[in-house]
């Protein structure tokens, strides 16, 4: 039953999530869900390419990250080595699947989107490892607005691998956040108003799968060998708001039985169709989660859900879910040792997966594999065959950024989708 595709439930249980998309509201792409689904980042902007590996420079990812109104691709692959935090641009595009061979990795410091808004990044590994400072993030949204993560690795934070102060209106989705190191290593600090966890591995983490501090729509994922706790409330004086559906907590060898915890009245939760596994057997065959295992952590429990993003976030049964994932979070169009390390300890249901103090424990950084860029004579972002094939002129550098009437991305965004479409069906391993 596992490896079935994940049934869509009924219209009953998924109208919570919000009134139909108006018509003149454009998806980031298609499959973009939740509160930050209709940011358009760097669309029909001009387009910067990661040439090298380098820190800094001409080429370099730092340069064209933290540049905005950018379309930034990739011709290159590999392992960026930071030796400073970098800060991203707005209205910025990050296709991450434009890195052929083993793709790319950030690492070594934090990268941070503080005070930017209307940000799409896919298809990335973000791993800050030992060498960040003690207190810092793999991946910061902090203050930032309008944001959509989409098939991203969040891995190695040294506090928590993902923080959110402040952010609003965004989506994180079939992303894997996991495996924190020391000193803290939790799974992300999510202190947000109206942002959208939908279809992420949360895995490894000592805590907070997420820690849900303001308005978090938590739907759909899966946490797996947590610590001490599991999805973990805000806990504050505040009023903090979580709804909590269709997700699978399993308990690993190095977990607690607290799937939730640390919750006070203040927190007001919806929960609805999750599923709980604590038996460690090897087999995913847990028990629907009661209103009673809230109350009994303290929650507020609502009858209502609160979240009513514009486009609504796709529900699965959670038994499905665990399969999906398996296959498809995190940076999956070429999945590296440690993302296929951590898929295999999900599946093993119980039976393997551990806290790591830092990357050491994994060997480090996989070695890359290398690819050919495929010619693009205008340097519009689309290769000549593509443009060739879409009656486009392969010498005209305007027509990557021109709108297609038709679908409302620009000819690149529509390249880029049909690259992550096919890029993902072929699959997986690139080691």
């Amino acid at each position: 039953m596992l490896w079935r595709a994940a049934p869509i439930l009924s219209f009953a249980v998924l109208c919570f999530t919000a009134a139909p998309l108006a018509s003149s509201q454009q998806l980031a792409f298609p499959g973009a869900e939740g509160f930050g689904a209709t940011a358009s980042g760097g669309r029909g902007q001009r387009v910067l390419v990661v040439s090298n590996l380098d820190d800094d420079g001409p080429g370099s990812f730092r340069v064209a990250a933290g540049s905005s109104n950018a379309m930034v691709l990739f011709a290159v692959s590999g392992v960026v080595h930071l030796r400073s935090d970098v800060v991203l641009g707005s209205n910025l595009t990050i296709a991450g699947q434009t890195a052929g061979g083993s793709g790319i990795t950030i690492a070594d410091a934090k990268v941070s989107m503080t005070h930017q808004h209307n940000i799409i990044i896919r298809y990335l590994r973000f791993r800050g490892g030992i060498a960040e400072s003690p207190k810092v993030s793999s991946l910061n949204l902090a203050d930032a607005s309008h944001v959509m993560l989409d098939h991203l690795s969040i891995e190695w934070g040294r506090w928590d691998n993902i923080q959110t102060n402040g952010n609003s209106y965004s989506t994180i989705q079939h992303s894997i956040i996991g495996q924190g190191i020391v000193p803290q290593r939790f799974g992300c600090l999510c202190e947000s108003d109206y942002l959208t966890l939908s279809h992420n591995l949360w895995i490894d983490n000592k805590s907070r799968n997420p820690k849900g501090k303001g308005h978090i729509q938590y739907v759909n994922n899966v946490v797996y060998n947590w610590g001490v706790d599991g999805y973990v409330g805000g806990h504050g004086a505040e009023p903090h708001y979580a709804d909590i559906v269709g997700n699978y907590f399993i308990k690993g060898p190095s977990s607690s039985d607290n799937f939730i915890g640390e919750f006070t009245r203040t927190d007001h939760v919806y929960q609805s169709e999750n599923f709980v596994d604590l038996n460690r057997n090897g087999k995913l065959d847990g028990r629907l989660v009661q209103q009673d295992d809230f109350e009994q952590m303290k929650a507020d429990v609502v009858p209502e859900p609160f979240a009513k993003p514009d486009v609504p976030v796709r529900l699965s049964d959670a038994e499905g879910i665990v399969g999906e994932i398996s296959r498809d979070a995190g940076d999956s169009i070429c999945r590296d040792a440690v993302d296929q390390k951590l898929i295999e300890e999900l599946t093993s249901f119980g039976m393997l997966g551990a806290l790591i103090a830092d990357e050491s424990a994994d060997g480090g950084h996989p070695l890359a594999v290398t690819f050919t860029p495929i010619k693009d004579s205008d340097g519009d972002g689309l290769p000549d065959v593509w443009e060739r094939n879409h009656h486009l002129n392969p010498h005209d550098p305007s027509d990557g950024q021109s709108i297609d009437a038709r679908t409302g991305y620009s000819h690149l965004e529509m390249y880029l989708n049909e690259l992550a479409t096919k890029r993902t069906q072929k699959n997986k391993s690139c080691n």
